[in-house]
C-alpha cells in the first residue's frame, strides 16, 4: 500500500474474497478546535471484502491526539480510536439516492477520505483533561486548578443597579 491507496484487483468482483490491510503512517490535517492528531503514525487492521456492490472496508484505526481542556485550556495527549465499516462502491453500481459513497477507481481503493471522515468524527468536541477540572476564572482568566483568584465577586449585575436603587429607596 503506497500512501492510502490500497490494491483489490486480486478481489475486485469475487464476492466473498478478502485482503487485510495494514496501516501505518501519518494522516495529517485531521483537527477540530480542541482536537487534532499529533503526526505520529496512524494504526489500523483493516480487511477488504469483496461484495456484489463493490468492496466493504471493516476494521479498526487508531491515533495519538493532541487535546486542549475546553475548561482551562491546559493541553495533553490521548488516544482516538474509530470503528470503520464502510463500502467502496465498485464501477457500473450506482450509490443510493443522495448518498455521498466512497469509490473503487480502477483497482484501487483510496483509504484516506474514509479514514479522514472516521477519526474526525472521533474527536471529542468538548475535551476535558480531568472531571474535576475548576476552568478559568471568568473576570481575570486565571487557571482555577492553580489556585484561587483575587477576583471579587461582584454579585449586583450592573444591569440591575437602577432597580436595587429604588429598592433601597422604598424600604427607607
Amino acid at each position: 500500500m503506497r500512501d492510502f491507496t490500497a490494491s483489490v484487483a486480486e478481489i475486485l468482483g469475487k464476492p466473498g474474497h478478502y485482503r487485510d490491510i495494514k496501516v501505518s503512517q501519518p494522516l495529517p490535517g485531521v483537527r477540530t478546535q480542541l482536537a487534532r492528531l499529533d503526526g505520529s503514525p496512524l494504526k489500523g487492521d483493516l480487511r477488504a471484502e469483496s461484495v456484489v456492490e463493490g468492496i466493504l472496508v471493516t476494521g479498526r484505526a487508531e491515533g495519538r491526539v493532541q487535546l486542549t481542556c475546553a475548561r482551562c485550556l491546559e493541553d495533553f495527549d490521548a488516544l482516538v480510536e474509530a470503528d470503520l465499516c464502510e463500502l467502496f462502491v465498485a464501477p457500473g453500481h450506482e450509490a443510493p439516492e443522495g448518498e455521498e459513497v466512497y469509490e473503487v477507481k480502477g483497482l484501487e481503493i483510496d483509504l484516506e477520505p474514509m479514514l479522514r471522515d472516521a477519526l474526525t468524527l472521533s474527536l471529542p468536541l468538548n475535551p476535558i483533561h480531568s472531571e474535576d477540572c475548576k476552568g478559568l476564572c471568568a473576570h481575570c482568566g486565571k487557571d482555577l486548578n492553580a489556585g484561587e483568584c483575587s477576583c471579587v465577586e461582584d454579585d449586583v449585575d450592573p444591569r440591575w443597579a437602577p432597580l436595587s436603587a429604588l429598592r433601597d429607596k422604598l424600604e427607607a
